[in-house]
């Protein structure tokens, strides 16, 4: 029923906008034929678009062709074409398995993916970004914690996993030229850029490399100034990648003028964070959030146990997801005056430790 409404408002929206148009790109719609009775392909398939993604699964009960549909590259082109867009917050944790949720802020409810196929089970220490609508998976290893006895398992891989939320389908793309764990990621003009972690042989690297998703090519970059024995993570600021080890002062600031790594003083906490309108705010172990002016303030208590969180931004929001009840607890910034706290649907699926967040828009 819920499908069906939108699916009529889906009709009246596009109808206008094909008749406009007249013509759309799509070439291969011979299968989906006769998907909305007495509509040409073209504008049924632009009304399937318009239908949010977590009324998908429903849409897919509904016949062979529909489901055919909803999971095809031709869905994706309309809504680009269409410019429909939505955002998510993805979020992967210990348990289950390699399993990924993405939260919709705007219905407040929770779509769970397909598992990532990784040969690799119960993979931890990667690192996740989102490019052009889709979720890249990048670099770790098998936890220790869930290796039968004798197994080594592995420690550092070098695969690269995207995930089409329109198409529901997992893909492997090409593996990072170093295999690596615990490291620094970040997207930069649409480019993905990876640096320091540990390397296969267990030993923490310098080196740093390039991805370009539209291509599917990796590119060495220049290695990093130094490198230190514990993790380290990235941000991207003010459009560079800033990386950062835990316990070390300094911060390491990619030039994307001079092509070289740059050595400044962190004027903010070594621990992960996130940023907001290019403005670093970080999670300190008395759970309480700070910002990167010219000193660390207070912004807030959430009365939370810090251990196995997880923070991504979006837009003007942050969100804080984990805890012993699974909620995401969403910090939003207005104009002036202290920061709103308020409360979203707990996590449905997902348990344990947050192993990664990262915002998407699709």
């Amino acid at each position: 029923m819920i499908a069906r409404m939108s699916l009529n408002y889906a009709v009246f929206a596009v109808f206008t906008f094909w008749q406009k148009k007249k013509k759309v790109s799509h070439s291969s719609v011979i299968f989906m034929s006769s998907l909305i009775e007495d509509l040409p392909d073209e504008v049924s398939l632009m009304c399937l678009a318009r239908i949010p993604l977590y009324l998908h699964p429903n849409l897919s009960l509904v016949c062979r062709a529909w489901r055919a549909a909803v999971q095809s590259v031709e869905l994706l082109r309309a809504r680009h074409e269409l410019n429909f867009t939505e955002d998510f917050i993805c979020v992967c944790a210990n348990e289950p398995n390699n399993t990924w949720q993405l939260y919709d802020p705007r219905r407040n409810l929770w779509i769970t993916t397909p598992a990532l196929p990784s040969h690799i089970r119960h993979i931890s220490y990667f690192s996740a970004v989102s490019v052009g609508g889709k979720l890249f998976v990048l670099g770790g290893g098998h936890n220790p914690e869930t290796l039968e006895e004798g197994d080594e398992g592995t420690f550092a891989t070098n695969e690269v996993w995207s995930y089409e939320p329109v198409t529901r389908k997992w893909a492997l793309c090409a593996p990072m030229i170093v295999p690596r764990v615990s490291f620094a990621c970040g997207v930069v003009n649409g480019k993905i850029i990876v640096a320091g972690g540990f390397d296969a042989s267990r030993r923490p690297t310098a080196k740093a490399e390039i991805f370009d998703p539209e291509n599917n090519v990796w590119i060495l970059m220049p290695d990093l100034n130094h490198t230190n024995n514990s993790l380290c993570h990235g941000v991207v600021v003010h459009g560079k990648m800033d990386v950062v080890h835990m316990g070390v002062s300094t911060v390491q600031k990619f030039d994307n003028d001079e092509q070289a790594w740059k050595t400044d003083i962190c004027s903010w906490s070594n621990n992960p964070g996130v940023v907001v309108r290019d403005v670093v705010y970080v999670k300190r172990f008395t759970c309480r959030c700070y910002h990167n002016k010219k000193e660390h303030i207070e912004i807030g208590s959430f009365g939370m146990n810090d251990f196995g969180y997880g923070m991504a931004s979006l837009g003007n929001e942050i969100f804080l997801i984990g805890g012993v009840t699974f909620n995401i607890t969403v910090l939003r910034f207005g104009r002036g005056g202290p920061p709103a706290l308020r409360l979203a649907a707990a996590i449905t699926r997902c348990r344990g430790i947050i192993l990664a967040c990262t915002s998407m828009r699709v």
